[in-house]
């Protein structure tokens, strides 16, 4: 079959042996002009063939036909391309529209500007009701429309195009979306853009994840969301995170987020092993969770792109797993093309970016004597302890910040990824190595990462069947001390011994009697600790088309997390006169697998009824996940060197055991409804079935109803508004669950009874470790919010606007029992209510945009409010002086610190009634309230873009309230007192009481190491004070080799520097604003150097 009319060339000259149909056919593109473009049903047309030709001014017609004749294949001429497809007739779309007007018949295909046709692409006659979608060929078809009229033609992920009719055969290529709005965005069991969402999502894609020297992706979130608040808990490797999205909807039953990768969802928090406390934990008010966090072991240049859901029209769908949003995040595969070979390689260093201004030695012996003098007390009395005075050196000075914390940590990260393939066939494979050091002073702490990915996708050459393989594996060896320095670093003296002794053993400067009169810090950093963990993500989907609007497709994944990790403590991390005597050396054994498997059949329906597209999703779910671990303690090892042999010790503990299982079972729906691409509703069901919960209350029903009006395409506007190039209302209204509350709540459970030397008739036995409550109910959250998206100036400028109300009732809580039960506690729903509200704005505006620069700005800013708004028990449950009804479920009770009395010297408080007392009571007098919850969040990010120069600076903010560091350390030890693991004390409290009469902040100093007035102002609301700060969160430069220069050995090459971290502008009396605390080491400050290039 041949259509057109050849007028380039009709003519070729090609003759050789051996020479592959794709050099065949390049050269014919070459003499012609013409492009070709192979339907997606060519698949059994082997480019790589080998072939002899010998045209010498033969006729392309007749080229061709020698070609493809005898493969069964054909061609056809339309406009300017000639498409080669199989011999048999291909069928046409499913059209709808108007019968009665007269015109012609046009066909035509729809195309990439790569000439890979698109299937599913909406053909529509412009002002009719006329319109149909390519079928599995690319093809479309309509049967009557008038000549000289306009076709719109539409795909997600590419610019709308209006195309005339000047004849019969049209062929449409489709620019890849420039605006953000025609990009593609990951929903739950689907994709759409946001143009057409009805939901409240944000996404953050490949580039923005790569610019950030990251190895857990949440963190290249942070700023770029709105609605998304991400807290790095710890600068340590492998730390924990925590992400809420919208708020805290739970009091103390999980407020994780729903992770899903490549359509298989993974645990949002790790339990515990017994060693890994190093890592932090990502808890709030007492939530249950574990350490770390499983995005750790996700790598970060394997991801595609984020994609967050918010509101309950994107989450519904999840039911009672997303109760507190999703994050979905899609891995990168292989794309039809020839192999490409993508590397990068990069090298960096980060250091803590903030020294917290401590006392010298001068000021610390001077704090010292004044405190004893206060006191009354002669330091020099041979009954009194003062080592620091008597035995350590007065004259010595050691910044113990820069060196326990303040070495250089080395950055280091190789990624080499191959992909291509065919319309039939596309792959990829990845590798990564990445190797981060720490800032602690001890060269065997590092953290190493091997990671592993590949995808396989199988299309059928008619395109009816499709499987898709995907696999993200990494080994992660995780070498760090027991325990974090960074709070030694801020405690301990500025006289303080030397680590080492000059034999290079550690010092513990014992006194006269061979008593350590020092903690030395390293004893933490010789007690290892290693985390070696093997994490993968494995995901089959097979689909399958039963005819034009039918399709089955089946989901299944399979997760696998399993971690051993070690912790010693060799006879050298022991004090000295405490060796084999009060301690033994020993070592704890840690293990935790995890395993879970999902299978999720589905049927999906989609048809045109002239102006109306139907979408239909109906699926379930079968989901089961199992856990176990434990510790094993073991001790009293001949020698250090056969620690890590259990076989080894003298005696064993295996503690903190857990096996756990759970099952869930869920069917679903949606259905989506689009009007003439102006009116779009969406409606979406689940019924939720959970282990957790008993017979009675198993089943659960949630779901959302979303609508969309475009008004941008209301021809009123079209024509007066022209500077309006998009506007959207969207509104959503729905309920999704939470089921975060460990598992076996509603049965009884037993433990083993340990620790009986003598077992009853030598049999073991088990003990009741919880009592039951059959009656747990799911906790439930109905979420409304609506929202406006606008667009100017051909999408120049984007801005929008939601508001969001969500409320989370039936809360699970424990509730305290008597001693006389033999419990401490039982597991309940209390008739709480949690509410979230807040206001989300975002803006993406192209301020400059030509042909060798451009200037991009996006920004958006959230301003959260939380209430607890209802909890009639409150008064006479155990949460009566932790909350209060109508304020923050994170808030902080306090004192009220009227300041320092003249007279005395000591701090003086408000009693209940504001009367001044020197020794105010709790919980009576503990009745300031105060909300910890950030009163907005955002990001503002720039981008420029200079020839082949690109800079991307993002900057992060949070306005928020935290406790600080004016009263003292923010440790038992006040200011003037001293012990042996730390007591020194930040420059704050220099400005102290000294005499009568003086108008100071901080009272006089004691030498008692808990004095409690010291106490009550650490947690008083003086001490919480502005905790805002602005962050140069990222700085990425990059420069594109110029190709010229590259020539023929690359294809592309990039030199880039990036930098994390770079400054904090910030009030705050602490270490740092986002972290909040002195127990963990801040987020570094990185910056790194790399070169990525393309073969």
């Amino acid at each position: 079959m041949q259509g057109g009319i050849l007028q380039k060339s009709d003519q070729v000259t090609i003759s050789g042996k051996d020479l592959t149909l794709r050099q065949v056919f390049k050269n014919i593109q070459q003499q012609t002009g013409y492009s070709l473009l192979f339907a997606n049903g060519v698949v059994a047309l082997n480019l790589e063939e080998k072939v002899t030709v010998d045209f010498n001014r033969t006729a392309l017609r007749d080229a061709l036909n020698t070609l493809l004749k005898s493969r069964n294949l054909v061609w056809m001429l339309v406009d300017e391309s000639i498409i080669v497809k199989k011999q048999e007739t291909p069928p046409t779309a499913t059209v709808g529209g108007d019968t009665t007007i007269t015109g012609i018949p046009i066909s035509g295909t729809v195309a990439d500007m790569e000439g890979n046709l698109l299937i599913g692409a909406n053909v529509i006659l412009k002002g009719t009701s006329i319109g149909g979608s390519t079928n599995a060929d690319g093809r479309f078809h309509l049967p009557t429309v008038p000549k000289g009229s306009i076709l719109i033609v539409s795909s997600v992920g590419f610019e709308t195009k209006q195309v005339k009719v000047n004849s019969s055969n049209i062929i449409v290529k489709l620019n890849p979306a420039v605006s953000s709005l025609d990009e593609t965005v990951v929903i739950a069991y689907g994709k759409t853009s946001k143009r057409l969402s009805t939901g409240n999502i944000g996404s953050v894609k490949a580039k923005d994840i790569e610019n950030q020297p990251v190895t857990n992706p949440l963190l290249s979130l942070q700023g770029r969301v709105p609605g998304l608040q991400i807290t790095q808990n710890t600068g340590i490797s492998g730390g924990s995170v925590t992400v809420r999205i919208q708020g805290q909807n739970s009091i103390l039953s999980g407020n994780e987020p729903l992770y899903v990768v490549d359509g298989v969802p993974i645990n949002s928090q790790l339990p515990a092993t017994g060693n890994d406390y190093v890592l932090g934990s990502a808890n709030e008010n007492g939530a249950k969770g574990g350490k770390g966090n499983p995005l750790s072991y996700l790598n970060a240049f394997d991801i595609e792109s984020i994609d967050i859901l918010k509101d309950a029209d994107a989450t519904a769908i999840y039911g009672s797993r997303a109760a507190n949003g999703a994050i979905l995040i899609t891995t990168k595969k292989g794309q039809p093309g020839k192999t490409k070979v993508d590397l990068n390689l990069q090298h960096g260093w980060g250091k803590v970016s903030h020294i917290l201004p401590m006392m010298n030695t001068r000021q610390y012996l001077d704090m010292r004597y004044e405190a004893f003098k206060n006191d009354g007390i002669d330091w020099r009395d041979p009954a009194v302890s003062a080592n620091d005075l008597k035995l350590w050196d007065t004259t010595s000075y050691t910044n113990w910040q820069k060196e326990l914390i303040g070495n250089t940590a080395q950055f280091s990260n190789a990624n080499i990824a191959a992909s291509g393939g065919t319309p039939t066939i596309q792959y990829r494979i990845g590798a990564t190595y990445n190797r981060q050091t720490t800032v602690f002073p001890y060269k065997n702490f590092a953290d190493e990462k091997a990671a592993f990915s590949s995808s396989l996708t199988i299309n059928s050459p008619n395109q009816r069947f499709h499987l898709q393989w995907s696999n993200n594996y990494m080994l992660d060896d995780n070498r760090l001390p027991s325990l974090d320095l960074t709070l030694y670093s801020i405690l301990l003296q500025p006289n303080a011994p030397a680590l080492y002794n000059q034999d290079g053993s550690l010092n513990w400067e014992p006194d006269a009697n061979g008593n350590s009169t020092f903690t030395n810090p390293l004893s933490n950093a010789v007690k290892e600790y290693q985390n070696k963990t093997a994490n993968l993500i494995s995901n089959v989907v097979a689909s399958y088309k039963l005819g034009p609007s039918l399709q089955l497709e089946t989901n299944m994944g399979y997760t696998s997390n399993k971690t051993d990790d070690y912790s010693s403590l060799p006879i050298t991390a022991i004090r000295p006169e405490w060796r084999n005597t009060i301690q033994q050396r020993g070592a704890s054994f840690g293990n935790r697998s995890l395993t879970s498997w999902i299978i999720e059949p589905q049927l999906r329906y989609s048809r045109v009824f002239s102006s109306l597209q139907l979408q239909a999703l109906f699926g379930g779910t079968i989901s089961n996940r199992s856990e176990t671990g434990g510790t094993l303690n073991t001790s009293g090892q001949s020698s250090d060197e056969v620690l890590r042999n259990p076989m080894a010790a003298a005696t064993w503990n295996y503690q903190g055991a857990f096996i756990n299982k759970y099952k869930y079972t869920a069917g679903f729906s949606r259905i989506t409804l689009n009007w003439d691409r102006r009116f779009i509703l969406n409606l979406t069901g689940r019924r939720d079935g959970s282990s957790r919960f008993g017979p009675a209350n198993r089943y659960h029903n949630f779901g959302a109803i979303g609508g969309a009006w475009i008004f941008s395409n209301e021809e009123l506007l079209q024509n007066n508004a022209r500077w309006l190039s998009f506007g959207k209302l969207r509104a959503s209204y729905g309920t999704t669950g939470n089921d975060q509350i460990g598992d076996y709540g509603y049965i009884s459970t037993y433990g083993p009874t340990v620790g009986v030397e003598v077992p009853y008739q030598q049999v073991a036995t088990i003990y009741p470790t919880k009592l039951p409550n059959a009656n747990l109910k799911w906790e439930t959250t109905t979420k409304f919010q609506v929202g406006i998206e606008l667009g100017f100036f051909k999408d120049r400028i984007l801005a929008n606007a939601t508001y969001v109300q969500n409320q989370s009732s039936n809360q699970l809580l424990s509730s305290v029992l008597p001693t006389f039960t033999g419990f401490n506690e039982l597991l309940q729903n209390f008739p709480a209510v949690v509410k979230n509200t807040a206001v989300e704005l975002g803006i993406v505006a192209q301020l400059l945009k030509g042909n060798t620069f451009n200037w991009t700005m996006s920004g958006n800013l959230t301003i959260p409010k939380n209430r607890l708004t209802a909890f009639p028990t409150l008064a006479s449950s155990a949460y009566a002086n932790l909350y209060v009804v109508g304020k923050s479920i994170n808030i902080a009770k306090t004192y009220h610190l009227q300041g320092v009395d003249p007279a005395t010297g000591q701090y003086t408080f408000s009693d209940a009634h504001g009367a001044p007392t020197s020794m105010p009571t709790f919980p009576d007098d503990y009745n300031v309230i105060i909300d910890l919850s950030p009163k907005l969040y955002g990001g503002l990010q720039n981008t420029f873009t200079y020839k082949g120069i690109n800079l991307d600076v993002l900057i992060q903010y949070t306005k928020q309230v935290g406790s600080s560091l004016i009263f003292g350390n923010n440790s038992a030890i006040t200011p003037g007192a001293f012990n042996r693991s730390g007591g020194n004390q930040p420059v704050t409290v220099l400005n102290r009481w000294q005499q009568t009469g003086d108008q100071r902040p901080i009272q006089k100093y004691s030498t008692q190491v808990s004095e409690p007035l010291a106490t009550y102002a650490q947690v008083s609301d003086a001490n919480i004070t502005d905790a805002s700060y602005l962050r140069v969160k990222n700085v990425s430069l990059s420069w594109s080799v110029p190709k010229a220069v590259t020539k023929k050995t690359v294809n592309d090459l990039q030199l880039y520097l990036q930098c994390q971290n770079l400054l904090t502008i910030t009030n705050y009396k602490g270490l740092d604003p986002e972290v909040l605390g002195t127990n963990s080491l801040p987020p570094l400050r990185v910056i790194t150097f790399g070169v990525k290039a393309g073969f």
